[in-house]
């Protein structure tokens, strides 16, 4: 696959700087690759200069955090505008309320006997749970990552802190005031039930969601055949993504997928790439 449409950098949960990152895709052979960092565009400008080095279409991009029905999801921004102010401000207030629950989590932490946590907050990128969780695995209270989360960071747990994001209509407001194409960020990941996902990406085409993320990592042909459909159903186009966050022996590399299924509209046909692009994609 010569796309990769959605990627992460040490600006949020990745552990590559954004100019590794882009070399990284380039080895695998990526062509047309998006840097999608959780409510920050900070390493863009950096990826874009090394994308242009090695010959690689790039993608500014950005994945919002959205609160829908009480769940977190993701709606990713391709090909948006990152000096747009509104856009701009909307990050802004999104990494503000990312470090307000980040304090309340290491007060919480903190208050529990865990220890002094202040060191999570005191990084350039965006903070998040993933930061919380590698910080406990390092002080030795949970063996690894996911142990971490449902022992201290999922409901119930002694850090556990709700966030409250952007609406729906919201987000995919400042994408596309900033120009740029909205994407339903790994839909299976949610764990709804059918019919909530099909509300789910009923009401993102209604507010002007232009694609369904149908091939991402860990799914299954089957997986991808029915998220192909659902974006037909709802006139949505359809995009792919490794949501890659660091060199891992069972995960995705960059562009390490398949192609999309039959019958899809790849989102990138709304956009002009340069023709040596559209000839070897």
């Amino acid at each position: 696959m010569y796309y990769d449409l959605h990627t992460h950098t040490v600006w949020s949960d990745g552990e590559l700087a954004p100019s590794a990152l882009v070399a990284h895709a380039a080895r695998a052979g990526v062509r047309v690759l998006a840097l999608t960092d959780h409510d920050t565009t900070d390493g863009v400008d950096e990826a874009a200069l090394a994308a242009d080095g090695l010959g690689l279409q790039f993608v500014p991009g950005v994945e919002l955090s959205v609160t829908w029905q009480g769940l977190t999801v993701h709606i990713v921004g391709l090909g948006v505008d990152v000096g747009n102010v509104g856009l701009k401000l909307a990050l802004l207030g999104l990494r503000s309320k990312r470090l307000q629950r980040g304090q309340a989590i290491v007060q919480a932490l903190e208050a529990a006997g865990l220890g002094d946590a202040r060191a999570i907050l005191e990084r350039d990128g965006i903070v998040s749970r993933v930061h919380v969780a590698d910080w406990l695995v390092t002080g030795g209270h949970a063996r690894n990552r996911a142990t971490a989360f449902k022992r201290f960071l999922t409901r119930g747990g002694v850090g556990y802190v709700a966030g409250e994001w952007a609406g729906l209509d919201e987000a995919v407001g400042w994408i596309l005031s900033a120009g740029g194409d909205a994407v339903l960020a790994h839909p299976t990941r949610y764990r709804l039930s059918g019919g909530r996902l099909q509300q789910l990406v009923r009401g993102f085409a209604e507010v002007g969601g232009a694609a369904l993320e149908v091939v991402t990592a860990g799914l299954d042909a089957g997986e991808m055949g029915r998220l192909a459909r659902l974006a037909h159903r709802h006139g949505l186009c359809a995009s792919v993504g490794s949501d890659f966050h660091k060199v891992l022996p069972w995960r995705s590399l960059p562009g390490g997928l398949p192609n999309l299924p039959e019958g899809c509209r790849p989102i990138w046909e709304r956009w002009s790439l340069p023709s040596y692009v559209q000839e070897v994609c």
